[in-house]
């Protein structure tokens, strides 16, 4: 299958990496070098295509790289802090931080 995206809108400051799950279309999740991380709900609206609905605090360095879950439930971000964290986007909080990662990109497992 191949989805298409249209751009419908613009976006200003440094955005890292913007993440989707074909399961959630009315829903992603923005990354920056302002250290957090956005839920956003696409509206299809042209006066304002998205809306954000919840902002994430956790990093202390810019966010590299970051991956919803196959549930849409879970985020997974890395970040230059050298952390990862798994966040849990219902309750807009990191639930897990895994130190000391060399690497900054992040991924699931297919089956989770």
């Amino acid at each position: 299958m191949i989805e298409t995206l249209l751009l419908r809108c613009q976006l200003s400051g440094w955005v890292t990496l913007i993440a989707t799950n074909l399961k959630y279309p009315d829903m992603i999740l923005s990354s920056s070098r302002d250290v957090t991380l956005i839920v956003w709900k696409l509206t299809r609206d042209d006066a304002s295509y998205g809306i954000p609905q919840k902002r994430l605090y956790g990093h202390s360095h810019f966010i590299s790289d970051v991956v919803l879950s196959s549930d849409g439930n879970y985020a997974l971000s890395g970040s230059w802090d050298k952390t990862l964290r798994l966040w849990d986007l219902a309750a807009g909080k990191s639930t897990r931080r895994f130190e000391d990662h060399t690497r900054t990109d992040v991924r699931f497992s297919p089956n989770h």
